[in-house]
Order: C-alpha cells, then structure tokens, then sequence
C-alpha cells in the first residue's frame, strides 16, 4: 500500500490511522449522550473536565482515581446502530441489513461463507479458491446480472470467501435501459431476488465436470498471474509471523500440483463441508427497506435445507470468533501471556453472533499439550538467539534479485480487544492518538536525508489473522539498511520512553474529534461498499458497528477524558516489542523480516542474515536517546501583514477577465450554470473553477492544473532538460518549507487541518491535488478551504517554496528506485519495452531514471516554467460556501506573480503530438539505418526462479478526447477530407462524443476479450484492453494485456489479435454488447458525481485553449450523450484504432530459467532483446 510522502503532506500519516478509526470507528447509539446497560441516558462522565497535566499525585490516589474512572467507562455498554437488522433463518443463515442511502437506487449482497484457505487440509491446498470459482464464476443465475449495470465477483481469503453483487435496485427495463437508469430506475423489476438467487445458488452449486475444469484453467491462470515479486515478499512476511499456525503454509492461491489432481468428488466433498447455511453470513447494504430484504432473503434462502455441521476440529482461534481461521497464536507478550497460546477470556458459548439466541453458559478453552501438538505445525523460521541475552527471536531475512528496494517489518501479535464498551473506546483512542504522533515524528525522521522512501508504525486488527498486528514497517535504501534499522527503532523507543508532549495530546487528539465530526455530518452517504466493509470487519471482530452520529459522541467523550499520563502508558506499550527488544521477561517481537535485494546497482551483494539484522536492531535498541524539542506549530501560513500586502497588490493587477460574447463562451456559461460550477479568469491569467457539493460533508478537494507536465521535456536545447519535470515535480513532493517556516512545521501545519496533498506528473501536465476538511481546526487558526488556497499560493508564487537539495536526493532516489523495479518487473519491463518500439524511444512516454547532471536549479526551473498563473488552472470543489471560496481564490490565487511572457502559455497553444510507429515504419526505419529488422513479436525473458509470462498488443488510437497524432478530430476523420460537419449528427458535433464513445468502446472490446479469450478459449484469467490517458496531447495509443502460463502466451496472444481484428471486421459490435457498455459507463458516472476528486478530474482542462473537445457543456451531457451513441458510431471509430496486422506491435514477456540454465543463475536480473532472441544478461559487478 503506497502512500504519496511529503514533509508538508501527511497522506502517510493519517491515511492508515484515519483508515484503522473508520473502520473500527462505529461504535455507540445517537446524539451527544451514550445509552448505558439500564437504557437511561447520563452524561458521560465526570472526568470530562479533568486536567491533562503530568505532575505526579501520589501512587495510591492515582491508581484509585484510574481504577474508578475505568470502571465507570466500562459500565457505559455502547449500543449498535440504531438501523442495523439482523436475524437468523430456521436453517441457519443469519444475515445483516444496514440501509444506506449513497448512492441512491443501488445495493450491494454480500454472502460471506467462513470458510477460508486456513480450513484446508494439507492434500486440499488451494481447494477453497476453486470452489469459489466453480460456485460463482461458473453460476448461471449470476451470469443473469451480466448487463443490468451490475458488479459482481469474490474472493478467496484466509478465513472466509465473499459473493458479492453490487447492483440498481430496479433492472433496466428492456425498452429503454439508460433512461430508467437515469430516472431512478423507476418501473423496471427489483433486482434484489436475481441478485440473492445468483448468491444462494453458491450454497447449492452444480458441480458438472465440464464446470470445474473450466474454472480449474482459470485458477492456474490466476496463479501465474498473481505470482509477482511482491506477492512472494508478502509470503515471505507471513510464513515468518504465522510460523507457529497454518497461516504460513495456507496461502488462498494454492498448490498447483494439487490443484490439478483433485476429483470433482474431492470439490464436491469440501463444498459439502463448509458451504453450509449455518456456516454463512449474508450482509445487504444499501437504498433498500429491510422488511423488503427480510422477505426477499427468507424466499431465496429459506428453502435450502440446514445440513449437519461438520465435527469439532481442535481448540482454535474460531472458538472466540467463527469469522477468524482455524488456528492459535502465540502472543508477543505484555499485558498477554506469553506464554499463552489463546487468549485468556477465550470463550465457546459466550459469542454474540448477529440473530445468534444469547449464550447460556460461559466455558472457558483451557488446551491440553496434546491438542496443541496436533494442531501446530512445525515452525518454518527457526529463532536466532539474541547477541547480548540469548533470548531466541524469530528472524528471517529474505533476498532476491527481483527486489529493488531494502523493508524492515518488525511484529508483535495480540488478540483482537473487542471495543464494545467506552472504556474499550477510549483505550482505541489514546492508541490512534499515540499512532499519530509516532507516525509524524517518523515522517520528520525519515526526511532528514534520502533514506527512507517509507516508514509506518501502526496496529490494527486483524480478523483475516485472527489477531491484532502491532508492526514497525519501512522501505529504504538497501545500501543503508543498517542504518535505516537503527533510525527507525531508535524513534519508536522514543516515543516509548519519552512519550508524548501535552501538545501532541490536544493537536492528534483534536484531529481524530475533527474526522469523527465529519463522518457524523456523512451520516449515510459514506458509500455502500465502503459502509459495508466497515461493517464485515467491525462484526468479525466483535466490536459494536454504531452510527457515525453516537460514534462521534464516543469519541468526543473519549478524547476529552483521556490524560497525558494514559496516553502515554498506552504508547509505551504499543512500542514495548521494540523498546525491550531482548530483554529476559519482556514482550518479545513475533516476527522480525527484512526483504533485500541481493546486491546494489552497481553489483556491490547486500551483505545481510538473520543474525546480522538481529545484531543491527538489538545495537538500536540499546543506544542512547534524548526526547526531541518541540516545534511551533503555525496557526496560519501567512500573517495578516502577508494577507494585507497580497491586497494591496491586487489593487493594482489587472481586473478580472470577462468571457467574450460569443455563442462558445455563452454555452459554456450556460453549462456551468446548469451544473453549479462558478468560472473565473483572473486578472494574472489563473483559470479558477468552483463548485459546491455537499454529499461529502464537511470536506473539500483542490486540483492545480499545470499544462506540460513531461511532455516539454526534450532534448532541444530549448527546451526542459530531459527527466527534469519529472524530477521537479517529485522535488516538490519531497519538499515543503515555506519561509519563514520549516518543513517539519509545514507538516505539522497540515497535520492540524488533516490536509493532504499529493504531487503527480504526466505527460499531459503537472497536478497538485488537495483533500481537506472544510471547518476550521478545533486547535484554531485557518479553515481547510484557506488553508490549501494558502497553500497554493505559496506553491506557485515564485521564490515562495524553497526548493531543497536534500528533497532532491530523495525524489532522484525515489525514482531510479522505481525505474529500477520497472525492468526488473515481467509486467514492467515488456511494457516499457513495448511502448519504446511503439514511440521510437521517447523517453517522455517511459519510465526514466534521472540524469546525474540535472541540478536543483533545473528541476526548479522546469516545473516553476510551467507554473506561470496564465498555465495554471484551479479548481475548487466541497462543501463550502461559493462566496467564501471566490473571495479566497481571488485573493490568494489572483494575486500569484504572472510570469513575463511573449508567446501564449503551453495551456493554450497547440499540443505536440504523440510519436506513435506503425511495426511496419519501424521495420523500415531499421533497414535504413542498416539495423537488423526485428521479429514480428518482441520477446523479454526475466530470470526469475518462477515461470510466468505475460503478453501484449499495442498501436496507435485517438487520445481520450479524440484527438488524432495527425491534429484531426474525430469529427473530422469521420466526415473525410470533403465532409461538411453541419451535415453530420448532432452527437458527432458535441464537444464530448469521442470521449464518452471511446469509453464505450474500451468496454466494449473488454467484454469480448472476457469471453472469448476467458471464457470461451480458458487461456488466461484476466485479459485487459485500455486506451492511454491522454487528453490534451494529439493521438495516444491502446494497450491490451494478458496473463497466461509460458506454454499458453502465445496462443492468448493470438487470440486477443483476433478480438481486435474481429471487431474491425467481421465481427463488429452488436447492440446488445453497446447497451450492456452503456449501463456499466453511466453507472459508473453517475455514481461517482458525489465525489469531490471526480469532480476534479472531469472539470480539468475545460478552460485549456490546448483541449478544445473538453468542455462544461460536455460534461453537464455525459448521459445523454451516452444513450445517444450507435453501433455504427463504435465501428466507425474502431478504423481510427490501428489493429491492422502491419500496424500493431506485439511482446510476450516470460519470467524463470531458461532452458538448460544452472539453477544458480535463478537471481539474474531482468532482461530484454529488442530483437525477439531470448538472452541472459550477465550481473553486474
């Protein structure tokens, strides 16, 4: 999981504490009191007002003052979502249904069946994925939802698979499908009892031979397909943490030499087993009644008949909750027994299961030896006995030549702590505050210098794991593991020893009542799926699932009565498996890993074994720390001195420009009417778009738009420098002081408004985009919306943002890392090659690593170049007041520096063109340079010790938005040299016709790759045809991808040429394969207009001169428009994409040994022949 870094972002920060309290966030009844055991309503509590102070009260009064208030807390039992309906059918099926009402007219079913990989036997490894796939993917009645804008798919996982269909409320109705969509799907059937029968039927699968070896095929192509570098370091991962249970050797893939022996018998027996109604778990979320889902579950559920559960199996982790996997733990230790390998309150009787009768008894599990010994496996990662103590520790190191980058992962497992009470609440709060403040102070930490590219110390639970994981995490620089270690561990026992300072407490604590308080004003327009996977996990775990509303008033009780001295005790204890690390009696880590490339770049082997990275991290934990100072956090930016000065400039800029009146201009105004949107031309040439939108409440999105982005990279000496946009765009990332404030303080700045930004760079242009909550921050000083817009300001003024050389060594590293690991990657690599054939080698359109010689006064010049306000375009959408918004814009985007110019900015002139080749000019150009011609498909062999192979068709098309390499319009092209665009369609003539068409033919010719080249011909599980994102350059390309095994890529190549030529020919596309593209395009569409960053995206570049076909007015008509498209207009278009036999280039990509190659070659990096002769390069020393 990727996360943009930044010392003035703090994406990394919060994205997994705010994520971890969303999801575990739900707890508690309605309003600002909290319901308690005896159903009265009392305040919270009387320690609400308590100070916050450190000073020491004598031992005795302390301890009985926290024994009181825990006690008083805990006695506040927190209730569940007043809307959630539970229930339990006679044959056991229980089910969960919460109404939710975003978006509007749909739903999602999920069957969860508790039965996972972890229930295997050893002979049955892989056998649960495949039942999900013959009982799902192979289901008629799911094929009955195939074109009624329906999503529909599952998973396989360590302790469940999921079934789910995510569908309209009504079925389209057959006469005019896109306007029931549009109008609210009103008058067509209820799609709920198609989509529960698609979901029963995986209770009641028919197992027909030609069925399972169909989905048999397929699951052998996912395997090949999944097998990346970065699975195997995940495996790697888990067999370390889980070796004492079957999680290190159940992985839900499978083994494939069992997967091709078993029987149907043997499929059958396992469906038998587990795919039972009393072992499963139905959850509907969604614009639904629940007295309608009620009776709709009872009619397609209620007749399977309830079937004998399977026998007992031995004391597990499933006796606390059936939602974890059959396994035991052994607990990293602290306030959990060691020594123990279930959790001490582990009951079998006493589970509160969703419609499940109360529980009579409480038995507790007390395993004998024997149990134990048959149930665990032996361990697969020995212990290293630690270098000063001798204490074993389980350390695994694991290297391959595939990896790029160094990653430290050091564990601790705890049982899951269900949250139902509001003392569980507070203790979950004091460890998301004391999560936030290591986090930040590890982000300031790992910006000193280029060491870092990641680092996260985070707990969460786990139900996948049946557990809770506490684990310090980082990727670094493999050249400098040691010292990465060390400054890591180092941080977090400092956090352990020192704590944190009182203003820590108010700022994070602050900060979480802020996210709750916006979820609260959500209410249910979080959306369906991401309720529902709030839902699954908070139930697994046995946490109480409240309404955001209570769940605010919870963590606003627990926040206000949480004292430095708890917090910190709670963070010492998060930290312990670090801070004592082999220390006799004390919390001991479950997993110490390190992932590394065997040698460096240049050759230089990473020198690294279990007892050596034991040694460096044992060293760190030793090592003398003192607590670092604090900083002054800036309530605002800019002074009000600052503020009055950009007024006083502004008196004298030019005025706001006013649109012409002309009938372009006046339907544009119109459109933006119509929509809500608010369009400025500022005085120093800044575009400013706004709109409000209140379905996400309380929060906001800020785009900047800077036109350029790689595509003014050149070798012409007028021109950037090569590489150096996209290194100054990664500089800006990486940066972030502002005079007079520091980076740190910037950060810390953000972190009080929980603003995060990330920097993106394309060949299209350079994007800045903003996500902030709108209020002001509980701590004080500017509002989110000020906030960003100060923000900005500072970003494009010029000489405001100091650009430092210490960002720029970690943007240069963070992306020759990353080019690095694109030819080290089969998929990276063939791609990369593929498009360098495609267009001659511009390496504008290709991963780059950054020349040696661009200097920080390149790279600065190359993006400040593009970020002249007469460039730049911001756009502004959230819940926030217009007026407000306009009036902020104009003064701190309105009075940026215009640059001094002669010629028009890149924004409004005349694009460059994508240098796409047809095979046969490339061929050509090869003989006139006397080259060797090369064969029809590029071949790429990477040495790895798996084999894999992934192949792909590429060739030229129109960009996005319809624009030819050649400067025609799709308009243009269509009418022909002597066509008169009066005389063509009206929908031809509307600005966004190719865009919404060219949407409608990628899923088109998706669809028939699906099944054709999946279905029909079982030669891959997945096969992808997308076309570049290009909008404002003239042409593009597409690309199709497909996985296969080395033995079947070239017969999946073949038959995606023959879609591709199919469709072009004889073949082409039928009305039922246009309206079922057209429900999937304007579903989508439509339910993504709620969201800010959507908006975003589809107002970008619709006041660029240089992107003529995007324009409001299209955007205001996506649907209509969509509804308005032909088959013709598809196969018209369709001669415009070069799928031709001369035109398309081809790869197969291919990974593992070669023939007769020595196994001791099987780390040898990535290779490539451009010339389709298979070939090792030899390691470099």
């Amino acid at each position: 999981m990727a996360s943009p870094r930044g010392a003035w972002i703090l994406a990394a920060v919060w994205a997994a504490c705010l994520v971890a309290s969303r999801v575990e966030a739900f707890r508690g009844g309605a309003g600002t009191t909290l319901s308690v055991g005896d159903g009265r309503r009392r305040r919270v509590a009387p320690w609400r007002s308590a100070p916050r102070s450190s000073a020491r009260a004598p031992r005795m009064v302390v301890e009985e003052v926290l024994a009181q208030k825990q006690a008083y807390y805990r006695s506040n039992i927190l209730p569940s979502h007043p809307h959630l309906v539970s229930g339990r059918l006679e044959n056991g099926l229980e089910y969960v249904i919460l109404p939710n009402s975003s978006p509007a007219g749909r739903f999602e079913a999920h069957l969860e069946v508790f039965s996972g990989s972890a229930d295997e036997q050893e002979d049955q490894q892989g056998m649960a994925h495949l039942v999900e796939h013959v009982a799902y993917m192979g289901s008629r009645k799911r094929e009955r939802l195939f074109g009624t804008g329906s999503q529909t798919n599952a998973y396989t996982d360590f302790h469940h698979t999921v079934f789910y269909a995510c569908c309209p409320r009504e079925a389209p109705t057959p006469d005019s499908a896109l306007n029931a969509l549009l109008l609210g799907n009103r008058g067509g059937a209820s799609m709920l009892p198609r989509a529960l029968d698609a979901l029963c039927e995986v209770l009641d699968a028919e197992f027909l031979p030609q069925r399972v070896e169909k989905e048999r095929e397929a699951v052998l192509s996912e395997m090949s397909m999944v097998n990346t570098i970065e699975y195997r370091v995940e495996c790697q991962i888990l067999r370390a943490l889980h070796a004492e249970n079957a999680l290190a050797r159940r992985f839900p893939i499978g083994q494939e030499e069992q997967i091709r022996q078993w029987t149907v018998s043997d499929v059958v027996k396992f469906h038998e087993a587990h795919y039972r109604p009393d072992n499963a778990l139905l959850y509907v979320v969604g614009d639904v009644s629940p007295a309608v889902v009620v009776d709709a579950i009872q009619q397609a559920f209620g007749d399977l008949p309830a079937r004998r559960p399977a026998p007992a199996g031995s004391v597990s982790m499933k006796t606390q909750s059936r939602h974890f996997p059959p396994i035991l733990h052994s607990w990293s230790g602290g306030r959990n027994d060691a020594s123990s390998d279930v959790p001490s309150s582990l009951e079998t009787t006493t589970l509160d299961r969703a419609g499940a009768p109360p529980a009579t008894a409480a038995t507790l599990v007390t395993p004998d030896e024997s149990s134990l010994a048959r149930y665990l496996l032996p361990l697969d990662v020995g212990p290293t006995p630690h270098p000063q103590t001798g204490v074993p520790i389980r350390a695994h190191v694991f290297q391959h030549e595939l990896l790029q980058a160094f990653s430290f992962h050091m564990f601790a497992k705890r049982p899951v702590e269900p949250v139902t009470s509001l003392e569980d609440h507070r203790v979950y709060v004091m460890r998301r505050i004391a999560l936030a403040a290591l986090q930040v102070r590890l982000n300031v930490m790992a910006r000193n210098e280029p060491l870092f590219s990641f680092v996260e110390f985070n707990h969460l639970d786990s139900a996948r794991e049946a557990c809770a994981v506490c684990s310090l995490d980082m990727t670094a620089d493999a050249g400098r593991w040691e010292d990465a270690v060390a400054a890591a561990i180092r941080e977090t026992r400092r956090m352990a020893v020192y704590g944190i300072s009182a203003s820590e407490l108010e700022r994070f604590g602050q900060a979480l009542i802020t996210d709750s308080e916006q979820l609260a004003a959500m209410g249910d327009q979080l959306a369906h799926g991401e309720q529902l996977t709030h839902l699954m996990e908070t139930v697994a775990c046995e946490h109480t699932f409240m309404d955001p509303q209570t769940a605010h008033a919870a963590t606003l009780a627990a926040v206000e009565s949480v004292t430095l001295d708890e917090v910190n005790a709670v963070a010492a204890d998060l930290c312990a498996h670090v801070t004592d690390l082999g220390k006799p009696g004390t919390p001991l880590p479950s997993a110490i890993v390190a992932c590394s490339p065997a040698a460096l770049s240049d050759g230089t082997p990473v020198v690294i074994d279990n007892a050596r990275l034991l040694e460096v991290a044992s060293k760190a934990a030793t090592e003398p720390i003192e607590p670092e100072p604090e900083l002054v956090v800036p309530k605002a930016l800019m002074s009000d001195e600052d503020i009055a000065g950009l007024r006083d400039r502004l008196r004298d800029a030019p005025p706001v420009a006013t649109p012409p009146a002309v009938a372009a201009f006046q339907e544009e105004l119109q459109a933006a009417k119509d929509m809500g949107v608010r369009a400025l031309r500022l005085g120093n040439g800044a575009r400013v778009l706004m709109r409000r939108l209140p379905h996400e409440a309380q929060r906001g999105a800020l785009r900047i738009v800077a036109a350029g982005g790689r595509s003014l990279e050149t070798v012409d000496p007028a021109g950037e420098k090569q590489g150096a946009v996209a290194l100054g765009a990664r500089t800006l990332q990486e940066g972030g002081a502002f005079a007079p404030w520091s980076r740190e303080q910037v950060e810390l700045f953000c972190v009080d408004r929980l603003i995060m930004v990330e920097v993106t760079c394309t060949e299209d242009a350079i994007f800045v985009d903003f996500q902030f909550p709108t209020p002001a921050p509980r701590t004080g000083g500017c509002g989110g919306l000020e906030a960003a817009l100060q923000l900005a300001h500072k970003i494009l003024e010029p000489g405001a943002f100091l650009w430092e050389e210490d960002a720029l060594g970690r943007a240069r590293l963070g992306l020759e890392q990353q080019h690095d690991s694109t030819l080290k990657s089969m998929e990276g690599c063939a791609q990369d090659s593929l498009l360098a054939q495609l267009l001659g080698a511009d390496r504008r359109f290709l991963s780059m690593s950054p020349p040696p010689e661009l200097t920080l006064d390149d790279v600065r010049a190359a993006v400040m170049n593009q970020f002249d306000p007469a460039n730049v375009e911001v756009i502004l959408v959230g819940d926030f007041d217009l007026d407000q918004a306009d009036a902020m814009a104009r003064l701190y985007l309105g009075s940026v520096t215009p640059a001094d110019r002669d010629a028009p900015p890149c924004a409004d002139r005349d694009p460059d063109a994508v240098p796409t080749l047809r095979k046969d000019q490339v061929d050509a150009l090869a003989e006139a340079r006397g080259e060797p011609v090369p064969e029809p498909t590029l071949n790429i062999h990477v040495q790895d010790s798996d084999p894999r192979a992934i192949a792909h068709i590429a060739g030229a098309a129109p960009n996005r938005a319809g624009l030819l390499s050649d400067g025609r319009s799709l308009l243009d092209a269509l009418l022909g040299a002597n066509g008169d665009p009066d005389s063509a369609p009206a929908r031809w003539r509307h600005p966004l016709f190719a865009t919404v068409a060219l949407a409608l033919l990628q899923e088109v010719i998706n669809r028939r790759l699906f099944s054709v080249v999946r279905e029909r011909k079982q030669l891959t599980y997945d096969a992808n045809f997308h076309f570049s994102d290009h909008e404002r350059l003239k042409g593009g390309w597409y690309l199709v991808s497909v996985t296969a095994s080395p033995a079947k890529a070239e017969k999946a190549l073949q038959a995606c040429r023959e879609v591709l030529g199919a469709l072009a020919t004889t073949g082409p596309p039928t009305r039922d394969n246009l309206e079922s593209a057209r429900r999937v395009v304007v579903n989508r569409h439509l339910a993504e207009l709620i969201s800010n960053k959507y908006w975003c995206e589809q107002l970008t570049g619709t006041t660029f001169e240089s992107m003529p076909y995007k324009r409001l007015c299209g955007l205001r008509d996506y649907a209509k428009l969509a509804d308005q498209v032909t088959v013709n207009d598809l196969a018209a278009i369709l001669k415009f994409v070069d799928t031709s036999d001369a035109g398309i280039h081809t790869c197969i990509a291919t990974s593992g040994s070669l023939d007769g190659q020595d196994d001791a070659l099987s780390d040898t990096p990535a290779t490539i022949d451009a010339h389709s002769c298979s070939h090792v390069l030899p390691r470099r020393r």
